[in-house]
């Protein structure tokens, strides 16, 4: 039986990234050895209680929980940290040798894991022992899972793919289409005809089961994937609609016409409605859809007449888009992502000049393309740019195909277009926040891992400048737009570096 106490955290760790050092000099006059450090010490585990709006409101003790309490009689103040696979620490806790820390290892860790705790006695020296716990690891999710719910955060947010063309098929919310035969190539070869506004689908409500409204037929109504299986619909203001579990079967990446079949338990995705279903024997909801497209940031469904496919006939569509899933655009679903220069633009667009120069917020209007002074559109170019990089030297990076891979475990590494490693560092995704006009995120960097990462005309400030936190300003599925201020901050008017990426 397991006893629920509730606890108050002394010294609550929180999970931000450190680098190896020394926090604890002059504590202590014991030069005790890392054999006697943890000599009478305690841990206890607990889980998490928490209300429904996921606020902690107390712990329950577990054999396996994630949050450690720690009790270490030998010395006055402890530095307790784990290692990222590429060796560097991540702090847990630090400060008093009792409290709590919460450690969460990655989705797919060894549940066996291994933690340190430094401390530096009165002369200097460090002094580490190390504890194995059993924790808690969340499973490997199957890939569409990652791509549909999102591998890192628990659920994804999918809205409306609206404002496209008569061209496209995304952009367009929700329409009808031909069967694969009466046209070729991806699903916009095969529309007739859809709706770029979701408010125009109140227009569109002799194809709903009701013939209501709910609130849906909104640009900004969404619907929730969660990693265990739940799929919930809602009004641009929160208000739940409907929901469901849900379940993706056959799922296969390389299809040429369909990547997989979504099946959901209830109506629970946003206007699931057949068009012209009343025209062949009555207006239906789907729940079983085909998937034409599914990745990190796009999902298009489509439902054929009556579930099947006859020659030459008709069918529905529905097209989403996603920017909840920051890592998941970043660095993908499966070991890694590759990233190069978003070359080839013009002097009008901020994208598509790899690296340059440009105003701070203020001196101009709309997406960093409007704040754009100069840039380079082919990395070639980069080589007459040396006189900003650290070294001055030609590293392969000035390439239009170089590139830069963000892995699954942390690591950021670049390539000369030939495949040979540059540089390399761990890096983190901070403060990722969508809402945010200017700066969407922050990306750290522990080392300068990635391409060209030189702060332009810092050398009329101070000095050349490698650069390792950049603010992200655009993030996508296949663009990611980064920038630096002068000196790390925006002064006024005042000059900044950016960069500007897409998939390779």
């Amino acid at each position: 039986m397991k006893k629920s106490i509730l606890l108050f955290a002394v010294a609550l760790g929180m999970l931000t990234a450190c680098s190896p050092q020394k926090e604890e000099k002059g504590f202590d006059v014991t030069n005790i050895t890392a054999d006697k450090l943890l000599d009478g010490a305690t841990f206890s585990q607990y889980n998490a209680i928490k209300d429904e709006a996921g606020n902690i409101t107390g712990y329950e003790e577990a054999a396996d929980g994630n949050w450690i309490k720690y009790n270490i009689p030998n010395v006055s103040s402890v530095f307790i940290f784990y290692l990222k696979p590429d060796g560097t620490e991540f702090k847990l806790a630090s400060g008093s040798a009792g409290g709590m820390f919460n450690f969460v290892p990655a989705r797919g860790s060894d549940t066996n894991q291994t933690v340190y705790f430094r401390f530096v006695n009165q002369n200097g020296e460090e002094v580490i022992a190390s504890k194995d716990f059993t924790l808690q690891v969340a499973g490997e999710l199957e890939m569409p899972v990652r791509f549909i719910a999102s591998n890192d955060y628990g659920e994804k947010v999918w809205t409306w793919d609206a404002g496209g063309d008569s061209d496209a098929g995304e952009g367009r919310c929700w329409g009808n289409m031909g069967s694969p035969g009466s046209g070729d190539g991806f699903i916009g070869n095969y529309i007739w005809w859809g709706v770029s506004d979701a408010a125009d689908l109140t227009g569109q409500l002799g194809h709903s089961v009701t013939g209501q409204a709910t609130g849906e037929e909104d640009n900004a109504a969404y619907m929730i994937f969660t990693e265990d299986g739940l799929v919930n619909t809602y009004t641009a203001d929160g208000t739940k609609i409907r929901g469901g579990s849900y379940e993706i079967k056959n799922y296969d990446p390389n299809g040429t016409w369909q990547v997989g079949t979504l099946h959901v338990s209830e109506p629970a995705t946003l206007f699931p409605f057949e068009i012209n279903a009343k025209d062949h024997g009555g207006v239906r909801y789907v729940t079983e859809f085909e998937i034409h497209k599914l990745t990190s940031d796009k999902l298009v469904l489509v439902y054929p007449d009556n579930g099947v496919w006859d020659g030459w006939s008709e069918g529905t569509y529905w097209c989403f888009k996603s920017n909840s899933d920051g890592l998941g655009m970043l660095q993908g679903y499966d070991t890694g992502k590759d990233w190069t220069w978003d070359a080839g633009g013009d002097s009008d667009a901020g994208e598509g000049r790899c690296w340059g120069n440009m105003g701070s917020p203020g001196s101009g209007d709309g997406f960093i393309g409007n704040y754009v002074w100069w840039g380079v559109s082919d990395a070639a170019d980069l080589t007459g740019q040396l006189g900003h990089s650290v070294t001055g030297q030609a590293t392969g990076e000035e390439d239009n195909n170089a590139y830069m891979t963000f892995s699954t475990d942390g690591i950021v590494t670049t390539f000369a277009a030939d495949g040979s490693k540059i540089r390399s560092g761990s890096f983190e995704l901070q403060n990722y926040d969508t809402s945010n006009t200017w700066q969407v995120a922050t990306l750290h960097v522990s080392e300068p891992g990635t391409l060209f990462p030189f702060e332009i005309n810092a050398k009329d400030h101070g000095g050349v400048r490698y650069v390792t936190d950049f603010e992200v300003h655009k993030l996508t599925g296949n663009k990611l737009v980064l920038a630096y201020p002068d000196n790390g901050k925006w002064d006024g008017w005042s000059e900044g570096t950016y960069w500007c990426f897409k998939t390779k």
